[in-house]
């Protein structure tokens, strides 16, 4: 099998069903939506202040937690709205003058340009690679907020997540999306 990525041939029993790889919007299963058809009387058109919804929120975000063995002093964030609605509320709300980015496809590069484009924090650190790869973040100086990305919607590639060597909690956020 060549190893040039240009000419590798997938063996076609070994191709996914949807042709996603696993890139992309979630498929949704019937037995997903069936689910919150049964909870539409304790958890849709309620508050998100009421017990059922609390509750709910905060076994996702403990399960999510668990599956990704988050060391401690690590934080799920939900929320909705999709990740240009979540960039802007961490450009603004985590990023106090600079951050790090680590792009390696489109959905990884949209943090950075939201942070380039507020005209309240200083250029961001932009660490790029080649379709295929991920970068690695570096301890730089100045910096308060590392932004990784889990997994890259765009290209299938992802990145073990480890707080960047050289880095404190106290003098520097990571922020994940995953």
């Amino acid at each position: 099998m060549s190893s040039d990525p240009a000419t590798i041939a997938i063996p076609t029993d070994l191709l996914p069903a949807d042709g996603r790889f696993g890139c992309g919007p979630s498929k949704v299963r019937s037995e997903q939506i069936d689910a919150l058809v049964a909870a539409q009387r304790t958890l849709l058109g309620t508050s998100h202040r009421q017990p059922a919804l609390k509750n709910l929120v905060g076994s996702v975000r403990s399960g999510l937690a668990s599956l990704f063995a988050l060391p401690n002093g690590w934080e799920i964030v939900l929320g909705n709205g999709g990740s240009t609605v979540f960039w802007d509320v961490a450009t603004f709300g985590l990023i106090r003058e600079r951050s790090q980015h680590l792009v390696f496809g489109e959905f990884s590069s949209k943090f950075a340009d939201a942070s380039a484009s507020a005209p309240h924090l200083g250029q961001p650190t932009v660490i790029a690679s080649d379709t295929g790869s991920h970068p690695e973040a570096a301890a730089e100086d100045g910096i308060d907020l590392y932004a990784l990305t889990h997994n890259e919607t765009s290209t299938g590639v992802a990145m073990q997540l480890a707080r960047p060597a050289g880095t404190s909690a106290d003098s520097a956020l990571v922020a994940v999306d995953a």
